[in-house]
């Protein structure tokens, strides 16, 4: 059996469970939930709950009138709040933190405006801050009734306190995100592989950071890596590469681990084409005798790669800087 054909029946085993793991951990997505107390709440109230209490105002004559201009700004929130195919969700549900309910998957009322379910949040914030100001309080309260107002109250103040909890979650989810990509499990750079990055983030779509999301999970590879080991000639036998290809950071929740957990649950993946020179030898450049291509798989810091028509066409490394910012 040639040493080609020893080192692929080696290496193929290793490629495809590496592939498989790839392929699982694009799966796993982070969830923040707030406390139990509020998610009880949540759940038990609706949108057609909080519609019904907008709707208790609107029919309020003396809290119109003490209203005067704002009462434009409480007809035009009770009328986005009260959108038919919404009225059925919890609040726990308007916010993305379980099920449709069932009238909503039986599309029972599939009426309405996209527009208004857009400004759902926007309606509701409004609508909050203009009832339950400091002006309106004694009003409401006197006008509305003991029950109905105690109703307005626990509901407007759930939307609120979902609103609140959603906008810290998603900050520090932000922040998180940038320690994934920026801190002490992440890969570390070249030189070349700076400048493309801070470029490419502020210049190339894709690897935009955005403003709900966070850091974009790409990153640009173009690195010399004289680190690979091949088996050729019956021995082990070192190779430099250089390798061109995109990085993808996990932001997964269970990623980002470090000592042995790294392994299996890194921080980043990557993947793009190899170059190295069809001779063997620490610190041999890719230019050097026949250039040979190939393809480079990474998961996280453990890296495979195959180069055809060379001798070990199958090269495999661990990711380290051992000068920094140069390879």
């Amino acid at each position: 059996m040639s040493h080609h054909h020893h080192a692929a029946r080696c290496a193929a085993p290793l490629l495809a469970s590496w592939l498989w793991i790839a392929g699982a951990a694009m799966a796993q997505v982070s969830v923040s939930q707030p406390d139990a107390e509020l998610l009880a709440r949540a759940e038990r109230f609706t949108v057609g709950d909080y519609c019904r209490v907008a709707r208790s105002v609107l029919a309020s004559a003396p809290i119109m009138t003490r209203l005067e201009a704002d009462s434009v700004i409480v007809r035009v929130s009770s009328a986005t709040i009260c959108d038919p195919l919404l009225s059925s969700f919890s609040l726990r549900a308007l916010f993305g933190g379980t099920h449709a309910p069932l009238a909503a998957v039986a599309r029972l009322h599939p009426q309405g405006t996209a527009e208004s379910r857009t400004r759902v949040f926007d309606a509701m914030s409004e609508f909050r801050s203009t009832v339950q100001s400091p002006e309106m309080i004694d009003t409401v309260a006197k006008f509305l009734g003991a029950d109905t107002n105690l109703m307005l109250i626990r509901v407007t103040s759930t939307v609120q306190s979902l609103l609140t909890t959603a906008a810290r979650d998603g900050a520090l989810e932000r922040l998180a995100r940038y320690e994934r990509k920026l801190g002490p499990t992440s890969a570390r750079l070249n030189g070349l592989e700076v400048l493309l990055n801070y470029g490419a983030q502020r210049w190339v779509p894709a690897f935009r950071a955005h403003p709900l999301r966070g850091p974009s999970p790409l990153e640009v590879v173009a690195s010399y890596t004289p680190g690979y080991v091949t088996s050729a000639a019956g021995r082990v036998q070192p190779v430099s590469a250089a390798e061109f290809g995109l990085r993808r950071y996990l932001f997964g929740p269970k990623f980002g681990q470090s000592g042995w957990r790294g392994l299996i649950q890194p921080s980043y993946w990557s993947a793009g084409v190899v170059a190295a020179s069809d001779r063997n030898g620490a610190l041999v450049g890719p230019w050097e005798g026949r250039t040979r291509a190939g393809g480079f798989l990474s998961w996280g810091s453990l890296k495979v790669a195959y180069v055809p028509h060379r001798r070990g066409a199958f090269l495999i490394t661990r990711q380290f800087q051992a000068i920094p910012f140069v390879f």
